[in-house]
């Protein structure tokens, strides 16, 4: 595979007619970019530069060349570009998913102000108080209560400080008995 860098020593070459001049504006030694260019020579199976201690010009070869070692730099910036001016705005999709009162009681004010603010990002937001597979559904974020169990995902405090309260009315404890314990809850009807 053919490597960017020495890509951009060709095309510079040609342009400059020295290697030793391309070099010096790459910030490279004459021997690395010696190295360089044999080693697209190399992977080519075709001289692109005649050189001498004196001078040095394209082959018929490099003529050719030269116009698809542009292009593909052109198009390589080019990507390059899209992708640093994509990072400074939002753009796309963003799927959410949330437990059922985090979403209507906090996310969905917050949201529509943030889609105020980025009219090209999509948001789609799924309630519900199953634990999301980040892996198989499509989320790209997911909120949840707790501390996640031994995952490779990243996770960060979001609402410190909500707290939640657990209630029961006197008459259901009474029938019930009342919890001693987290892991009795699940004995228990609980909305």
């Amino acid at each position: 595979m053919l490597r960017f860098d020495d890509l951009q020593l060709f095309v510079r070459s040609a342009d400059l007619g020295s290697l030793s001049a391309a070099a010096r504006v790459m910030d490279m030694s004459a021997a690395v970019a010696s190295a360089a260019l044999k080693r697209i020579e190399r992977q080519l199976g075709a001289r692109l530069l005649a050189r001498s201690t004196r001078s040095l010009r394209l082959t018929a070869e490099g003529e050719g060349f030269l116009e698809y070692a542009r292009a593909a730099l052109g198009s390589l910036e080019e990507g390059r570009r899209l992708l640093a001016s994509s990072q400074d705005r939002c753009e796309g999709v963003l799927q959410l998913s949330a437990p059922s009162d985090l979403g209507r009681n906090v996310l969905l004010p917050w949201l529509d102000e943030f889609q105020q603010q980025h009219p090209q990002l999509t948001v789609r937001l799924l309630l519900g108080d199953r634990i999301a597979d980040l892996f198989r559904q499509p989320v790209d974020v997911a909120l949840r209560y707790g501390e996640p169990e031994g995952s490779s995902l990243v996770a960060l405090p979001v609402l410190p400080d909500n707290r939640r309260v657990l209630c029961a009315a006197p008459s259901y404890l009474q029938r019930h008995g009342e919890p001693q314990q987290v892991e009795q809850l699940a004995q228990h009807n609980c909305l």
